[in-house]
């Protein structure tokens, strides 16, 4: 039995990322950070800080959250190594079409980004339990990272339908992951003492909105302000992808740096 061409996409796009040190990087650091991070920090960071939980608690809805960026770097880099190395013009002269290409880019950050949710839960599981969560938590967690996948994939396939140079690409790359990451919730909250410019540069990051609605689903508190965030996710990931597919329309095709 043949699979469709976007399955067979998704399965080329795994076996080229899916190699022991690459899976142990990607997925390893993030697991190592809730260790280290929720051993060091649990006995600095204080719970009125947390919303009355410990710090690694607070920490592992955040690192969740994380793979929404993890996920869209995935697809970003497959796209520009592909232009790279003239497979885009390889995979568009074969059976397949271009909407096919963007739609198996998209499909491969959904499941880069659900399955480090998996190994986030399995890491913190014996760190903070198991959380109590019903399946309304649950598919708002998965709805809330494959939504900010959409959007954090989406972004870099459209720059890297406009950049030429990998020094530029992988530059832009590296300041916008370090900036949704540094810049968000997702290791510490923002409180009283937050500068107020600092405080407003977090409050608009994406990733922060991310972070706040998977904490809330795990703490079982969904509501009208997790629905908004949603929303704002759901909004920034339909423009990426908008760009991304204009970009693949408009996009020359041929050799880059």
């Amino acid at each position: 039995m043949t699979l469709p061409p976007i399955l067979r996409l998704v399965v080329r796009n795994f076996v080229s990322n899916f190699d022991p040190i690459s899976v142990v990087v990607r997925f390893g650091q993030p697991a190592v950070t809730i260790v280290v991070l929720g051993t060091m920090f649990s006995s600095i960071v204080p719970a009125s800080q947390t919303g009355g939980q410990s710090y690694t608690s607070f920490l592992v809805p955040g690192m969740v959250a994380f793979q929404m960026v993890s996920g869209g770097v995935v697809s970003g880099n497959l796209f520009w190594l592909d232009r790279r190395w003239a497979m885009v013009e390889q995979i568009f002269s074969g059976p397949f079409l271009r909407s096919e290409y963007l739609a198996g880019l998209v499909l491969t950050t959904l499941l880069f980004s659900l399955f480090g949710v998996a190994v986030m839960v399995g890491v913190a599981v014996p760190l903070i339990g198991l959380p109590a969560i019903s399946l309304l938590d649950l598919a708002t967690v998965l709805a809330t990272v494959g939504l900010g996948g959409i959007f954090f994939a989406g972004l870099l396939i459209a720059l890297g339908t406009r950049l030429r140079s990998a020094n530029a690409y992988f530059s832009i790359q590296s300041f916008l992951q370090l900036f949704l990451i540094f810049l968000s919730t997702v290791y510490y909250p923002v409180g009283p003492s937050t500068p107020r410019a600092l405080a407003a540069v977090i409050n608009v990051n994406p990733l922060t909105f991310a972070a706040f609605a998977i904490r809330h689903a795990f703490a079982n508190q969904l509501g009208p302000a997790v629905l908004v965030n949603l929303g704002i996710l759901g909004a920034l990931a339909a423009v990426s992808f908008v760009a991304a597919a204009w970009g693949f329309r408009s996009m020359n095709l041929g050799p880059i740096q």
